[in-house]
């Protein structure tokens, strides 16, 4: 009897899905509170809450070494293109951050971030607040922004000065 070849059928098995981190305690309670107020919240145990607000993305990051530290950042609201825009842009932040309550503007990698830290004892606390957190930083962005852009009208006012 002659061998028969045997076709041996493949089955490709796709791999388990990935099992997403669980969110710590603080933090998913803080993704809850913000869901029924209306926000639409994207979660991630690794980087934390993402949500808009008024046309921006805010960042709640994770705090996995302190359940009592908040931080609201909302990143990248004004891109620095040149090493004289940097230079206007601490001169802003400084400005800003003398007068503006509870919100630090810094700069990240070209960029000017705004950010509000708390301490809370329980995430509804943060939750309570955020809405001044909110307001407060829309105001020392808008104060950031006119600071920029009167220097840049001043920068621009200088050579018809000089002629």
């Amino acid at each position: 009897m002659a061998a028969q070849a045997v076709k041996k059928k493949v089955v490709k098995v796709a791999p388990p899905p990935r099992v997403a981190a669980p969110l710590p305690e603080g933090l998913a309670a803080v993704r809850d509170a913000l869901g029924a107020l209306g926000f639409a919240v994207q979660a991630d145990a690794e980087s934390g809450l993402t949500f808009m607000f008024e046309g921006g993305q805010y960042y709640v990051p994770a705090q996995e070494d302190d359940a009592a530290f908040y931080h609201l950042l909302f990143p990248n609201f004004w891109p620095l293109e040149s090493d004289e825009e940097h230079g206007q842009a601490l001169f802003a932040c400084d400005a800003v951050n003398r007068e503006a309550k509870l919100v630090k503007l810094h700069t990240v990698d070209g960029d000017v971030w705004a950010g509000v830290e708390a301490l809370h004892a329980q995430p509804q606390g943060f939750v309570e607040a955020l809405p001044r957190y909110l307001t407060f930083v829309q105001e020392a962005v808008r104060a950031f922004r006119d600071v920029m852009l009167a220097a840049q009208e001043a920068e621009e006012a200088e050579p018809a000065q000089d002629a």
